[in-house]
This record gives structure tokens, C-alpha cells and sequence, in this order.
């Protein structure tokens, strides 16, 4: 099976793309998988940088009918160019999807993303873990990027369904996903009423509107950060759930808006450990114990 990660970055996200990058390297001769990167707005120097290392860096222009609003800027690309990787970047099997934020602890996450992606429509993780908590902003902004996209009554519908993040998804080339998702963004361009563009939105009411198949994965396959804060396993330095039996993580998340924050993480043992979450400065409390 030929598989391909993607993701994109520009300047400002630079730092995290290679974290990501860093992230992902120790597993490619394992699992043989390509990576591609979005080029939004990296220096050249950066893109340099980043073509060194991976297969494809592909600079992607607005895919859509002209909007007045979204398609001169270019880090709306990311969202709008999403339905079209298998053109962006052709020739796999299947596309991996992860956002610049995001970084592979231990590479099961991303065997059991190819492996689902072949038994279903679209495989990702819905936001649901007994140690999330959903404050009154977070049901908000789901509420207001459905709105945005489908108007009050299809929103409040939506709204009231299991989320998927689609910051970490993998699809098949074949999958009828890509056709629906494109065809529902060009609709939700054409009525949006609002000043931001939500691909996860949309995705998410392709899923269930169009009936579409989806492979769940738990949720360490695709940590929030900012729905319930990772506890550190002293011993192997690993990011954990943060309740019993304390699973290690597989891909992490860095969804606050701030990914250079620090937080005080708690431990099993020792005084809570201040440190940021991002892999430049989890990995050098790890000692690399991987689960293939």
C-alpha cells in the first residue's frame, strides 16, 4: 500500500511543521509512507529547507468559483485545497491528513489511520473522551461554524451529532468523501454568511448528511490538548491520558491558540512538570520506547 502524510504550513507555522516533520521521520522506513506539504507562504529558505525532506511541496492555488472574501488569502488554502489532495498530490493509495499543530508520538497512530482508511469512507476521531471538558465556548464555536456554512436550523442539528476533527483523517484515493466535500464547500461558499472558513464544518456535515462511512478512532489517536491537558509518564517521558489506566498517546494535538504555552502537566509520581507540547520539547524527556 502507498500511503502519503499531508499537512501545510506557512512562515508563522513554520517551527511546527518541522517538529511535525521531526515527529514523523523515525517511522517512514517502517511504514513507507511519503509526505507533501501545502506551501501557504513559507520563505524560501524555509521551503528550501523543507524540500530537503520530503516528497512533495506544492504551492496550491484557489481550487474554487472566485469568493470575495477567502480565495485572496492565502491561508484559507489550507481549508479550500483539503478536498483535492488526491490532485494536489497524485499517485496513493491513501492521504493522511495532519495539521501543522499536530505530531506523532508513537507511529500506531498512524498504522491504525492507513489501516482504516481502507475499511471506510473517511477514518478520524470524534472529539469524545470521559476526560474532555467542553466549556461554553467550545459548543459555541462548533454552533457558529455550522451556522456560518448552513444556516441556524441545519446548524442546531449538526451541532447536536458527535464532532469529528479533521485536523488528523485519512481517506482512500477512492473515496466518494472527496467528491461530496468539495461539491458541499462550493455550496456552503456560495451562502456563507460570516467572517470564517470552516472546513472541519463541512466535512463533518458531509459525514452526516451524505451518509458516508466513517471508521472512529479512540481518541489518543487524535489528542485535543486543549479539551483535557496530556499527564507525563515519568519513566518513558511519554505524553499519557491523564486517567487510569493512563495509555500512552499516539498523536498529539496542540489545539490551544497559543502552541508555545507551558503548562504545568501532572505525574504519576513526582511534582507537576512545567513544560510546553510541543515535540521539540517533549522528546527530550522521552526515552523513545515506541509501540509499532
Amino acid at each position: 500500500m502507498s500511503a502519503v502524510v499531508v499537512t501545510s504550513a506557512n512562515e508563522k507555522y513554520a517551527p511546527l511543521l518541522r517538529d511535525l516533520l521531526d515527529s514523523l521521520e523515525p517511522h517512514r522506513g517502517a511504514l513507507r509512507f511519503a509526505i507533501a506539504c501545502l506551501d501557504l507562504g513559507l520563505t524560501e529558505a524555509t521551503r528550501n529547507e523543507v524540500s530537503a525532506r520530503i516528497e512533495h511541496l506544492v504551492a496550491p492555488q484557489w481550487p474554487f468559483r472566485p469568493h470575495a472574501q477567502f480565495d485572496q488569502e492565502r491561508h484559507y488554502l489550507s481549508r479550500a485545497a483539503r478536498p483535492f489532495l488526491p490532485d494536489l498530490v497524485p499517485g496513493y493509495a491513501v492521504y493522511i491528513w495532519l495539521d501543522a499543530d499536530v505530531w506523532v508520538q508513537q507511529p500506531l497512530g498512524l498504522r491504525w489511520l492507513m489501516e482504516a482508511a481502507l475499511t471506510a469512507d473517511i477514518a478520524a476521531v470524534p472529539t469524545v473522551h470521559r476526560t474532555y471538558a467542553f466549556s461554553a465556548r467550545d459548543i459555541d464555536w462548533l454552533t457558529e461554524r455550522y451556522r456560518m456554512a448552513f444556516g441556524d436550523g441545519l446548524a442546531r442539528e449538526l451541532a447536536a451529532l458527535p464532532y469529528i476533527n479533521s485536523g488528523v483523517m485519512a481517506l482512500k484515493a477512492g473515496s466518494p468523501l472527496w467528491r461530496n466535500f468539495a461539491e458541499r464547500f462550493q455550496g456552503a461558499l456560495e451562502r456563507w454568511q460570516g467572517s470564517f472558513l470552516s472546513d472541519q464544518a463541512i466535512v463533518n456535515a458531509t459525514i452526516h448528511l451524505d451518509g458516508l462511512k466513517l471508521q472512529r478512532l479512540p481518541a489518543r489517536a487524535n489528542w485535543l490538548c486543549h479539551l483535557a491537558l496530556p499527564r507525563l509518564d515519568e519513566q518513558s517521558g511519554c505524553l499519557v491520558e491523564p486517567a487510569m489506566p493512563f495509555d500512552p498517546l499516539l498523536i498529539v494535538h496542540n489545539t490551544f491558540d497559543n502552541k508555545q504555552n507551558e503548562f504545568e502537566l501532572q505525574t504519576q509520581k513526582s511534582q507537576p512538570r512545567k513544560t510546553r507540547l510541543t515535540h521539540s520539547a517533549i522528546r527530550p524527556l522521552s526515552n523513545h520506547s515506541q509501540v509499532v
